[in-house]
């Protein structure tokens, strides 16, 4: 707009001095200069209409942060996709304030050096606020930089406790890992029957995974059930894999909870049929996508997942979003792509009030009830949220509801 301008200036220069050398004037003349002032008074005038009408017409940013590469990408790609489509019927329908709203992706690739730069290109490009991140260890990660920039993060799939209860700017549609981890045991010890389970888990997103496990367990001994073995790993170092799993193997727990990527989760549920294991494989909600079944196959027939999605809901809402899902994208939305669109809604939601960065995150700071495909949720002032559970269980190659 500035090069606009003095390129405006300049052409009312030159057609003022042709002017006056028509007229015989020089430039230097009172008649001249004064025709010359108001030309560019003019000229000021309109500029300032066209930088009005410019700045209505511009896009509104909204940043998307996730794993988009890695072996966590199916979550991240998934959940993209989600807000992607929630931004397309939005701006189908007329964008926020006449204005349309714009979705500017990053890859974190699970690394917090890629993270914090890609958060940085993010704010660099306008984004008035972030989708994302999708994992606890990057959120925690980016989350202080949120915070310095001003700038909201709304995860769509982030559940660490380690940013619960905290005014920091971050936010989610996703519950945390407290409540998940109490009805899994729950449903383990109580509707499953096993009083007796083993847990492999993944250090590699520990902000996730340690108080996961931690609280889980309580709960399980808390109902009577004693959790045996508990082993560790970090994903992709998969030449400790097997040791891992013929470690528990060996254990012959009835139970086996996996608290890991679907692609981790689908190795070590393979893995531990290979080394004989045919007990009951249990999971959270971040390996429930098309990836277990796909690598895990036979492996994962009967595998029972916690999920924060109503995958069986009639709701219109609802089952347009999957239609219109399945027919944008070309595959089925899981909980990742849902709770993708959700984050999305909550921040066109209230950018539809609040159309400024600073503005945008003080009204999510002050929490609420916000209109979802799966109902009404609310949100308190600390960014976090409540939500019911459902029990899926893999048959025949699916996920289907129950256990």
């Amino acid at each position: 707009m500035r090069r606009d301008r003095e390129r405006a200036i300049r052409l009312v220069d030159q057609m003022v001095t042709a002017d006056c050398r028509r007229a015989g004037r020089s430039r230097g003349s009172r008649r001249g200069v004064g025709a010359r002032l108001l030309a560019l008074m003019l000229c000021t005038l309109v500029l300032v209409g066209l930088t009005g009408c410019s700045t209505q017409k511009t896009p509104l940013v909204i940043g998307y942060l996730g794993a988009l590469s890695g072996r966590s990408s199916d979550l991240g790609t998934a959940a993209r996709d989600g807000a992607l489509l929630a931004v397309e019927q939005a701006n189908a329908k007329g964008g926020v304030g006449g204005r349309v709203i714009k979705l500017v992706v990053a890859d974190d690739a699970q690394d917090p050096e890629t993270a914090r730069k890609a958060f940085g290109t993010l704010v660099n490009q306008g984004a008035l606020a972030v989708v994302g991140p999708t994992t606890s260890s990057m959120s925690v990660v980016v989350t202080p930089l949120a915070k310095s920039a001003g700038v909201a993060l709304v995860s769509p799939s982030t559940s660490t406790d380690e940013l619960t209860g905290k005014r920091d700017l971050f936010f989610r549609v996703y519950p945390d890992n407290t409540s998940a981890a109490v009805e899994l045991a729950k449903v383990v010890r109580e509707d499953l029957g096993f009083d007796s389970i083993a847990i492999i888990y993944d250090l590699g997103n520990k902000a996730h995974t340690v108080t996961w496990a931690e609280h889980f367990s309580a709960e399980f001994e808390r109902l009577g059930g004693s959790v045996g073995t508990q082993q560790a790993f970090i994903s992709g170092v998969v030449t400790a894999y097997p040791e891992v799993a013929a470690k528990v193997a060996a254990k012959k727990p009835p139970c086996v909870f996996l608290l890991s990527n679907a692609l981790d989760t689908a190795l070590f549920a393979t893995l531990l049929r290979e080394n004989g294991y045919s007990g009951k494989l249990v999971a959270s909600e971040w390996s429930a996508t098309e990836v277990v079944i796909g690598y895990g196959g036979e492996a994962v027939e009967g595998m029972t997942f916690l999920e924060s999605v109503d995958q069986e809901s009639k709701a219109p809402a609802f089952l347009a979003f999957k239609d219109a899902f399945r027919a944008r994208f070309g595959y089925e939305a899981g909980f990742a792509s849902v709770h993708g669109f959700e984050a999305a809604q909550v921040v066109l939601q209230r950018l539809a009030m609040s159309p400024g960065r600073r503005e945008l995150a003080e009204s999510l700071s002050r929490g609420g009830s916000f209109d979802t495909i799966q109902g009404r949720i609310r949100m308190d002032g600390n960014g976090d949220v409540s939500r019911p559970y459902y029990v899926r269980t893999v048959r025949d190659g699916a996920f289907g509801a129950g256990e």
